[in-house]
């Protein structure tokens, strides 16, 4: 879990700037058609799915690590 932890974002920042890169390309010279193929329906599908995986992943750990710290609130001493 550690290691999707570490590497899920760096994949999703690095598949995001291929896109970025790819759609910026496209906008400067539109007769090559980045967007029209099946490579830029596949980057964009990875992109996609790697982010949602990294935030399902960063949500968990933020879940469980939110569990664990219920237990050691500091209890209120005014009452």
């Amino acid at each position: 879990m550690r290691f999707w932890r570490a590497a899920l974002p760096n994949l999703s920042i690095a598949l995001n700037i291929a896109l970025l890169i790819v759609i910026y390309l496209d906008r400067r010279n539109p007769m090559m058609g980045f967007l029209v193929g099946a490579p830029f329906t596949v980057l964009a599908a990875c992109a996609c799915i790697c982010s949602i995986a990294t935030a399902a992943v960063l949500y968990g750990g933020w879940r469980n690590r939110g569990k664990s710290r219920k237990n050691t609130e500091i209890p209120d001493l005014k009452k």
